[in-house]
């Protein structure tokens, strides 16, 4: 054996020792790079495994597919954050509710690789297992909107919001985000707006239409 297969093989051993959250984190990177650079078709199993340091064995120790390494980064990566533990006390100014709903959507923006997966998810969910994306959206896109409505009925019945097209439909209530995707999608880092801008005028625009009359 060559010094190199011997180094080599020594990494994936060492490798075996991390912790499963750990290991999947690399595994999710080399995804990532690969499903980036070659494009679903062209990427597989092996090639990830070998982008990770680790042995085709040693993956499918934590995932039984291609399909399922790339479900899961999307859910890593493209999952809003949990909205910030704001007490729904009558004095609590209205600002103060819409900034920690802000909170969960746009930090995560901020992050180049959850912009680069947005690409990576528009690129290729022609050719992705169409339930697999189905089910993305049914866990992370469907359910998020959900715990928007429940997030502001909670807001109205407490007289902090009122009743409104904003606060029934979250698609509306997010609108600006995606907007502002969108045009990162076509424009990239020449994009014309800032994310800063767009969530200064996504603020006024919920402050001035949840405002109780």
């Amino acid at each position: 054996m060559t010094r190199g297969n011997q180094r080599r093989t020594t990494a994936i051993k060492r490798r075996r020792y991390l912790p499963s959250a750990e290991r999947k984190r690399e595994i999710l990177d080399a995804a990532f790079v690969e499903f980036s650079g070659q494009g679903y078709a062209s990427t597989t199993i092996e090639t990830i495994a070998a982008r990770a340091g680790m042995s085709k064995a040693g993956l499918y120790a934590h995932y039984r597919s291609k399909e399922e390494v790339f479900e899961d980064l999307l859910m890593a990566v493209l999952t809003p954050l949990e909205k910030a533990d704001v007490s729904f006390d009558a004095d609590k100014p209205l600002d103060l509710i819409i900034e920690a709903y802000l909170d969960s959507l746009y930090p995560m923006l901020e992050q180049p690789i959850t912009l680069a997966t947005f690409r990576l998810l528009v690129m290729e969910s022609r050719r992705v297992a169409p339930d697999l994306i189905q089910r993305w959206y049914r866990r992370v896109v469907e359910s998020h909107w959900s715990q928007d409505r429940d997030f502001f009925d909670a807001c109205v019945e407490r007289g902090i919001m009122r009743r409104g097209v904003m606060t029934e439909s979250g698609l509306l209530a997010s609108s600006p985000l995606t907007y502002w995707i969108c045009l990162y999608l076509l424009f990239g880092e020449s994009i014309p707006v800032s994310l800063a801008q767009v969530r200064q005028e996504h603020k006024r625009m919920l402050q001035e239409l949840l405002e109780p009359r």
